[in-house]
C-alpha cells in the first residue's frame, strides 16, 4: 500500500472477531489503512461487510482481537482506561439516531455535552452559538427537537459533538433516516465543518453519492478493504463495484450504461456536467 504521509489514524493488521454459539465469527481480517488529518474519508459496502465494527475499533468502544490502532501516533492497545476515554473524547461519533434530549431546546441540546464535561455555562453558550451559525440553525436556537426537521435534528446532533472540540468525527450512516433533502442539508453541514474547522470525518454511508466529494474511499466486503482510492478511482471500476453487490452514484451508472452500448465515454464519470461535457466534446469530433 502506498505510504500516506500525515495520519491521524493508522490500522495496522486490525482484526476483530466475536465468540458465538455457533463458533468464532471474523468481522474484521487484517485490516491496513492510514487516514490523514483533515479529509473526509468515505467507507462503503453492504450491511455486514464490517463498517460499523471498524470503526467502533477504531475508537476502542470494540477492542480489536489482533494489530494496532495507532491514534495521533499512539497506540491505543497500550494505553489504560482512562487513556482510552480520553483519546475517545478527541474521536466524536454521529448515529442514525439523533440522540437529542426532547425537553431541551437546540441551544441546550449544544450545551449539554460541554455542560457535563465541566464548560463553563458562559463559555459554552457562546460556542454552541457560533456552531449553530456554522451548521446554519442560529435562528432555531429556541426550538425543540419536536419542532426540527430531520435533517435540523441531525445537524443539531452534529453541532453537539462538534461543541467538544474532537480531531476527528465518525459518522456511523448519519443519513439513513433522511429524506433526500435532509441528507443534502446533512452532507453539506459536514463538508462546512471540514472546511472551516479542519476536523477530519470518516463517514460510513450505503448512499454512494454521499462519497463523491470525499478526499479517499474504503470500500469494504466481508470483512476486508477490498478497493481504496479517490472516489474517481473507485467508480471508474464499476464492474468491480457491481460483483460485489454494490451499486455506484446514478450518472455514473448511467455514464457506464452509454459506454456498454458503444458510445466512447470516459470512466469515472461522477457528476451531471461532466456526462454533459464528455457527450458534447464526441458530437464535436464528428
Amino acid at each position: 500500500m502506498e505510504q500516506r504521509k500525515e495520519a491521524i489514524i493508522c490500522l495496522e493488521g486490525l482484526g476483530k472477531q466475536f465468540q458465538t454459539t455457533n463458533g468464532t465469527v471474523t468481522a474484521l481480517d487484517d485490516i491496513n489503512l492510514e487516514i490523514l488529518q483533515g479529509e473526509i474519508f468515505g467507507i462503503i459496502g453492504l450491511s455486514g461487510a464490517g463498517k460499523s465494527t471498524l470503526v467502533r475499533c477504531i475508537n476502542y468502544l470494540e477492542t480489536p482481537t489482533a494489530g494496532r490502532v495507532i491514534f495521533e501516533g499512539q497506540n491505543l492497545s497500550m494505553m489504560k482506561e482512562a487513556e482510552i476515554r480520553k483519546a475517545r473524547q478527541s474521536m466524536g461519533m454521529i448515529f442514525q439516531q439523533f440522540n437529542l434530549l426532547a425537553q431541551r431546546n437546540v441551544l441546550q441540546n449544544v450545551c449539554f455535552p460541554m455542560e457535563i464535561a465541566g464548560v463553563p455555562k458562559a463559555e459554552a453558550k457562546k460556542r454552541a452559538a457560533e456552531l449553530l451559525k456554522l451548521v446554519g440553525l442560529e435562528e432555531r436556537m429556541k426550538a425543540y427537537p419536536a419542532q426540527l426537521s430531520g435533517g435540523q435534528k441531525q445537524r443539531v446532533a452534529i453541532a453537539g459533538v462538534v461543541a467538544m472540540e474532537p480531531k476527528c468525527i465518525i459518522m456511523d450512516e448519519p443519513t439513513a433516516m433522511l429524506d433526500p433533502n435532509g441528507r443534502k442539508e446533512v452532507l453539506n453541514t459536514v463538508h462546512r465543518l471540514n472546511r472551516q474547522k479542519g476536523v477530519t470525518v470518516i463517514l460510513i454511508t450505503h448512499y454512494m453519492e454521499e462519497v463523491i466529494d470525499a478526499d479517499y474511499v474504503f470500500v469494504m466486503d466481508d470483512g476486508h478493504v477490498v478497493m481504496q482510492g479517490m472516489p474517481r478511482d473507485i467508480f471508474s471500476q464499476v464492474d468491480t463495484l457491481l460483483e460485489y453487490g454494490l451499486d455506484v452514484p446514478q450518472i455514473t451508472r448511467l455514464a457506464w450504461e452509454l459506454k456498454q452500448e458503444g458510445l466512447p465515454l470516459p470512466d469515472g464519470i461522477l457528476s451531471r456536467q461532466e456526462l454533459v461535457e464528455a457527450i458534447c466534446q464526441l458530437k464535436s469530433k464528428t
